[in-house]
């Protein structure tokens, strides 16, 4: 039986509460892929229950940015966390608490998708501000 293309893409969203562009990269190459990692996703992040969903997207956030993550895919554990119930001032008590276990470069990238998730009025950090 074929697989419903944006039926796997929905239940990306309705699983996650996010869709990411890797999400559509695995529809378009192979929908099956998108199939099985839902599958896969449904089984081990969302179904279990010993963690609750803030928690697991804190952990999930962290190993992010300890691995110096793109800022956008940070952005969305960022937002899931806020969702499921994590303020912003809290993920930057985090993003304070793991920083120096991380490293600067790190934790300068965590910034930069903090400030483009909660406060995208304050300018960029990735920019060159004066040279002289």
């Amino acid at each position: 039986m074929a697989i419903d293309k944006e039926a796997e893409l929905e239940r990306v969203t309705q699983l996650r509460g996010f869709r990411y562009g890797l999400h559509d990269f695995y529809a378009e190459l192979n929908v099956e892929t998108l199939k099985e990692l839902n599958d896969h996703i449904e089984a081990t992040y969302i179904g279990t229950t010993t963690l609750d969903r803030k928690t697991k997207e804190i952990a999930l956030m962290v190993a992010c940015v300890a691995q110096q993550d793109l800022v956008s895919h940070l952005q969305i554990h960022m937002h899931a966390a806020n969702k499921a119930g994590a303020s912003p001032e809290e993920i930057m008590a985090i993003l304070d608490l793991v920083g120096g276990w991380i490293g600067n470069v790190a934790k300068i990238n965590a910034l930069e998708a903090w400030r483009a998730t909660f406060r995208p009025d304050i300018p960029t950090i990735d920019r060159v501000v004066e040279l002289r």
